[in-house]
């Protein structure tokens, strides 16, 4: 068994598949890391595109291009874990896919306002039942954090009324210490700022956090923060590949995650 070590060592020690690190508290992402990315990422920009298209008069060229942009393949449904559709917010992302429609004829300030209309809408829309699916026992997995007075917390780029709705759906708002929006004023992922703050809200030091995330900005991200441990979820965005340089531990879902 590998353990990590660190200064905190009055801290809980939390166990990760098979390594064990000291730490206060446990910071997720939310898509693709407590609950599945694909089911609403790509079946979102897929229809905001569709219906873009259509009201410009836009035709295949465009969406394989805007496809491309975003980092999304329509043919397996699949998207890239380093691309804009996995790691950007979503006011970034409208920006990304208004820039597309310009390159298509189209004169910028109506290429802003058909990408916010279509796209913006598609992909701010509240979640459905049916695209919150869960990834692995998230209600027991935070229970056993929680009883072992282990704190957690979320660090999406997602709007908060999405990931509001999302804990709401799924009965976790009792677990949540701190949850930091793509649309919170301040910074957003991937700024390590993100981490400091959490961490300076529950009077904890970054070392005193767990981030668990399924790409490699969110390793990347809690690697430069100095937080003690970096666990890339797989089956998310990130392949496998993409995230083990980053990895301190690979799991398939957050029930790997539990007191030691």
């Amino acid at each position: 068994m590998n353990t990590l070590q660190c200064e905190t060592m009055d801290n809980p020690v939390i166990k990760v598949a098979d390594i064990e690190a000291p730490a206060r508290c446990v910071v997720f992402d939310k898509d693709g890391t407590l609950i599945d990315f694909h089911a609403i990422w790509g079946p979102r920009l897929a229809r905001g595109a569709t219906a873009l298209a259509e009201a410009a008069d836009l035709g295949d060229e465009f969406l394989a291009h805007l496809y491309r942009a975003a980092g999304y393949d329509p043919d397996n449904g699949m998207t890239s874990g380093q691309g804009p559709l996995a790691t950007a917010p979503l006011h970034q992302f409208t920006v990304i896919a208004a820039s597309v429609v310009y390159q298509h004829g189209i004169i910028w300030d109506k290429a802003l306002e058909l990408s916010q209309n279509y796209i913006g809408e598609a992909m701010t829309a509240k979640p459905a039942a049916e695209e919150i699916i869960p990834k692995g026992p998230l209600t027991r997995s935070l229970q056993q954090l929680k009883n072992a007075d282990i704190q957690t917390a979320i660090a999406t780029t997602d709007n908060r009324s999405a990931t509001e709705a999302m804990i709401g759906t799924l009965g976790l708002a009792t677990f949540f210490a701190d949850i930091r929006c793509g649309d919170d004023a301040g910074p957003v992922k991937p700024d390590t700022a993100v981490l400091e703050n959490i961490a300076m809200g529950l009077k904890l030091k970054v070392a005193d956090l767990i981030m668990v995330g399924d790409t490699v900005s969110d390793l990347a991200m809690a690697r430069k923060a100095g937080a003690a441990l970096c666990v890339g979820v797989t089956g998310g965005a990130g392949s496998v590949a993409q995230l083990q340089p980053h990895a301190d531990v690979l799991i398939k879902d957050i029930g790997q995650i539990r007191p030691a």
